[in-house]
């Protein structure tokens, strides 16, 4: 059985009553002593192992070039994460490192060491300071109450499970980028691993959201701004090879409930104010590398979605615009938005299915025998040229623009017009071009002599 099959499967699974692994899951608010009191915590072998893996999981992504770096991020994550622990002590045995993963995944989890990790994926979903801080807050929670040490005592308490859980970690990473960090996990911790794809038991989720919301409040953020990142984690644009169980219904449902009830009985006298330039300005290199990770992962859609935003709040910005171009061009003869067909249970099955089982080639081969296919694919390629022309006019030194407006005549068969745009790309992008001798090859098959140098 093919890995992403399988990794479909146990996702599937799991959602079902009785399943082994959500009976583990379940299990894990055992540790609590009577009246919902948490028993005193002891380090032991088994703690000691497991601050080990979670070190040695530190060390693994960082050699694997999974931490995405950027100055503005990296300053206003660690910004926003002093703010949240600033209103309680820092637990023993805890150091908080806050780090963003090259992951388009929308995701975030916490080690029991104190390191907080943010998929690039669930930042590019954010919409502002706030409600980014209640994802941390949520995640801090799971630190300050030694969760993942609780899950780590279920699973050794029961065997049986172990042989189930042992399927998760080659299960998860289904190749690209779409659970990049797990496939690190998975050889290290199983624990990390069903934490961070099946979540923890109802009521320690639960916990992590009342806990959150209140440390949220105390640093003087908006406490509106939990139920809003639980919506924002609902995003719903197009088939994910891997989700977290957490994600789905009805437990996010259940979670978006709880934290607009206890929002609407908070009283936070002065919230701190934020918005959503401050957060786009800041962040705006992540989402960028987002857009072109999701364009990689065949998610076009979200692609749009993501650059859109971008477009909307710099119009005049050239880059936006061409990263947009890209998204349009990405899309072939899919539309921009899913069709109501595609929300239903069939529909959602013929998406999984067109991932796991066709190439992208395939993929748009399947969608130009519809009948709307085919004009999807024409109105897709005017709206990337109009955005790659516009691009180009507002900064002519964009090499990007030139090459992807080069791809685009390219595949609408205006060879000359093609290879004039991936003459100038090359003329911007300098002579060392990691896809310069590839862009030469594109010019030679489009002049008539393949393989030919540029001149």
């Amino acid at each position: 059985m093919r890995r992403r099959e399988l990794a479909v499967i146990l996702n599937q699974s799991v959602n079902r009553p009785g399943t082994i692994i959500w009976i583990l899951l379940a299990g894990v608010g055992s540790i609590y002593a009577a009246g919902g009191a948490k028993a005193s915590f002891h380090f032991g072998e088994p703690e000691e192992k497991l601050l080990a893996e979670s070190d040695a999981l530190d060390r693994q992504f960082e050699k694997d070039g999974l931490i995405y770096r950027d100055t503005q991020a990296d300053a206003l994550l660690n910004r926003v994460g002093q703010r949240l622990n600033a209103v309680s002590p820092v637990p023993d045995r805890v150091a908080y490192r806050f780090h963003i993963l090259r992951d388009p995944m929308i995701n975030a989890f916490a080690l029991a060491n104190g390191s907080i990790y943010v998929n690039t994926g669930l930042i590019a979903v954010m919409h502002n300071e706030s409600q980014f801080a209640a994802v941390l807050a949520h995640e801090i929670t799971h630190v300050v109450n030694r969760h993942e040490f609780e899950l780590n005592r279920s699973i050794r308490k029961k065997s049986l499970a172990l042989n189930i859980v042992a399927l998760v970690g080659p299960a998860v990473p289904v190749g690209g980028a779409f659970g990049a960090s797990l496939s690190a996990a998975a050889t290290l911790s199983q624990v990390v691993v069903v934490a961070t794809v099946y979540g923890y038991s109802r009521e320690l989720e639960q916990e992590a959201d009342d806990q959150g919301f209140a440390r949220l409040t105390k640093a003087q953020y908006d406490g509106s701004a939990m139920p809003q990142a639980l919506q924002l984690l609902d995003e719903k644009i197009e088939y994910e090879p891997v989700e977290p169980f957490w994600r789905t219904h009805p437990k996010l449902v259940a979670r978006i409930a709880s934290a607009q009830k206890l929002a609407s009985g908070e009283h936070t006298e002065s919230p701190a104010t934020v918005s959503d330039n401050d957060y786009l300005a800041q962040m705006r290199g992540v989402i960028r590398y987002s857009i072109e990770e999701d364009l990689q992962n065949r998610r076009a859609r979200t692609a749009v979605a993501r650059a859109q935003r971008l477009v909307d709040w710099q119009p005049n910005d050239a880059l936006n615009e061409s990263l947009l171009a890209d998204a349009y061009r990405g899309l072939g003869a899919k539309t921009p938005q899913p069709e109501p067909a595609e929300s239903t249970r069939a529909g959602i099955k013929d998406d999984r299915t067109m991932m796991l089982k066709r190439t992208a080639a395939e993929e748009q081969e399947v969608l130009l025998a519809k009948p709307e296919g085919p004009a999807a694919l024409a109105a897709n390629r005017s709206r990337a040229e109009a955005d790659y022309i516009k691009a180009i006019g507002e900064d002519p030194q964009l090499a990007d623009a030139h090459r992807g407006l080069g791809s685009l005549y390219e595949d609408e068969g205006k060879r000359e017009q093609a290879a004039a745009e991936y003459r100038q790309y090359l003329k911007l992008a300098a002579p060392n071009a990691v896809d310069r001798l590839r862009i030469e090859r594109r010019i030679g098959a489009l002049e008539g002599a393949p393989g030919a140098p540029a001149k």
